[in-house]
């Protein structure tokens, strides 16, 4: 019952015209998540210094088979820079079309989301830095 009000309400609020994402069709697999996005994390992290704001932007390409990798740039607001490339992520896409990911080298985990017929992603952290949200366009296959 609860879906069925869940869904009712969800339609409603598209025919609305109310700002609801459309989530990819279901069912959903790890090639859906195939090819380069282009994104924008942001977030704060504890350091020695305490809590640090930072703003990252880059490209993520996933293989489709439950790999990818990342290049980006950093900025904190100590104002230091870092770009990392090449970073690599293991991730699992769900049949309800949300997902989860992890950056190897950093032990971060994160779950998402895949809207708009797989083009537009989001995504929240769910352990390492306290605060990141994301999100991702896809550029090309």
């Amino acid at each position: 019952m609860r879906t069925t009000s869940f869904r009712y309400a969800y339609c409603a609020a598209a025919l609305l015209g109310i700002g609801v994402p459309i989530v990819h069709s279901e069912p959903c697999d790890n090639a859906t998540l195939h090819g380069a996005y282009g994104y924008q994390e942001t977030g704060k992290h504890t350091e020695a210094t305490g809590f640090n704001e930072f703003r990252s932007v880059g490209i993520m390409t996933f293989d489709g088979r439950g790999t990818a990798h990342f290049s980006t740039t950093l900025w904190f607001s100590d104002f230091s820079v870092n770009p990392q490339a090449n970073e690599p992520v293991s991730y699992s896409v769900h049949r309800d079309c949300s997902f989860t990911f992890m950056y190897l080298n950093y032990a971060e985990t994160f779950t998402g989301v895949i809207t708009q017929n797989g083009q537009h992603l989001l995504w929240l952290e769910t352990s390492g830095d306290p605060m990141r949200t994301g999100q991702a366009d896809k550029m090309r296959n």
